[in-house]
């Protein structure tokens, strides 16, 4: 944006609302031989005669009157903005940045955001989907405010207020042979099965659990390839190129293609949590915490690490 063009548009505004240039001179706090200086570098600028003057005072030409709803409108819009950038200065209103891996973004992402906006109707609110591990590098960054990840562990700076219990459900492509297993599904019975795993890189807590029940149902996982994300996941479950263990909420997607068994147990995985980093927490992240607190209450057994404030 050219901003001496902004400018340059609201002291040709002045005028043409006054009609007079001593008038407009007096409104902007300018003297008259500048704001004289400015239109006629305007109109140079543009092209066009904007002003005339009559025995009455100054009117607008008929290029003029052309351009004042435009130039009502930039001037608006830079009242707007330098109004927006003086809240932000003082740290209010800012935009509220959030990381969100993939199995938060239908139950504990919604109800968040909707009550961030209802919180804060004037400020925006974006959300990036990342897996937890860059989630967290974000947040170290300051590059968001909060993330809904999954850890169970608070690593100073960062901090996380778990949103509730989760845990793990067997995810089979439709005909599968177990899916006539006794339900729950017995975890031992799928140790001859292709996995389709998670890289532990992208959410280490979530892979230890996950890896920690096989050898607890005595097995180790065969991987058959890892894949990025919980949604590929399921496509390739769907795709009959393996079986997977997935948090319980991905059933809920109803994806084509695959079956989901319940496994005796049953058997918790590393739910979402609310993460933040404390030394960079603002407005944002004290609210988010707050509404988290009504939204999510700690059922029992889920308990806050002992570093949160």
């Amino acid at each position: 944006m050219d901003f001496r063009l902004v400018r340059r548009l609201g002291h040709f505004l002045a005028v043409a609302e006054e009609g007079h240039f001593g008038r407009a001179a007096a409104r902007l706090g300018l003297s008259q031989p500048p704001l004289t200086a400015q239109i006629q570098a305007l109109e140079k600028e543009l092209g066009v005669r904007l002003l005339e003057r009559t025995g009455r005072g100054t009117r607008p030409t008929r290029a003029g009157e052309a351009l004042l709803p435009l130039a009502r409108r930039l001037a608006e819009d830079a009242g707007a903005l330098e109004a927006l950038a003086r809240e932000l200065r003082a740290g209010r209103h800012a935009p509220v940045a959030i990381a969100c891996v993939t199995s938060a973004l239908f139950d504990e992402l919604p109800p968040l955001v909707r009550a961030l906006s209802a919180a804060r109707p004037e400020a925006a609110v974006s959300v990036r989907e990342m897996d937890t591990a860059d989630a967290l590098e974000a947040l170290r960054r300051g590059e968001v405010d909060i993330a809904l990840l999954r850890d169970d562990r608070a690593r100073p700076p960062i901090r996380i207020r778990p949103l509730g219990e989760d845990h793990l459900l067997a995810a089979l492509p439709e005909g599968h042979a177990l899916l006539v297993a006794p339900d729950p599904l017995p975890l031992s019975l799928l140790a001859d099965e292709p996995m389709l795993l998670l890289p532990r890189a992208i959410s280490p807590a979530y892979a230890d659990a996950m890896v920690a029940a096989c050898h607890g149902a005595g097995f180790a996982p065969r991987a058959v390839r890892e894949v990025g994300s919980a949604m590929a996941q399921l496509g390739f479950v769907a795709a009959g190129l393996g079986v997977a263990l997935v948090s319980s909420g991905m059933a809920r997607l109803r994806p084509p293609g695959v079956a989901f068994r319940a496994l005796a147990g049953p058997i918790p995985a590393v739910g979402v949590a609310l993460a933040w980093n404390a030394e960079r927490a603002g407005e944002a992240a004290s609210l988010a915490l707050s509404l988290a607190e009504e939204l999510f209450p700690m059922a029992p057994g889920i308990h806050a690490p002992e570093d949160l404030p």
